[in-house]
């Protein structure tokens, strides 16, 4: 079945439409391959409108990106220096509570000492018969 078809009316110059005739045998030929031409000319500029459209997209989202990515860099430098920071901090403190630990077994083994020491004075001091008087005696 033929493609249904619509009558168009238009008024041309007289010399293009002795070209149209001399080339292509009769106008209606003419005129739907000029306007297929033009279809796909106009199709031709809208693929290209699209691509500079896609490619500009595709700058935005490359530019975005590395301004992503620089942002991410210096905070993971800033984090690093934190880190840094901190690690110096905990060796402090390791160093801190290294040097109490020996102060406090310095000062355990003082006292040990010194208890020793007491307990031999408390044996001197006290008398060496530790026998009860009579209570008559006591006066």
């Amino acid at each position: 079945m033929p493609p249904e078809r619509i009558h168009v009316g238009a008024r041309i110059p007289k010399e293009l439409y002795n070209k149209c005739v001399q080339d292509y045998g009769n106008i209606t030929d003419a005129i739907n391959a000029g306007l297929e031409l033009l279809f796909k000319q106009h199709e031709n500029v809208c693929k290209t409108t699209e691509n500079e459209c896609k490619t500009t997209e595709n700058s935005n989202v490359i530019l975005e990106l590395k301004i992503r990515m620089d942002e991410k860099d210096i905070r993971i430098e800033d984090l690093k220096s934190h880190i840094y920071l901190l690690d110096n901090q905990l060796r402090t403190k390791d160093d801190q509570i290294e040097k109490l630990n020996e102060n406090m077994h310095k000062q355990t083994v003082h006292i040990q000492t010194l208890i020793q020491e007491i307990s031999q004075l408390n044996v001197k001091l006290l008398p060496d018969s530790t026998t009860k008087k009579p209570w008559y005696k006591f006066w």
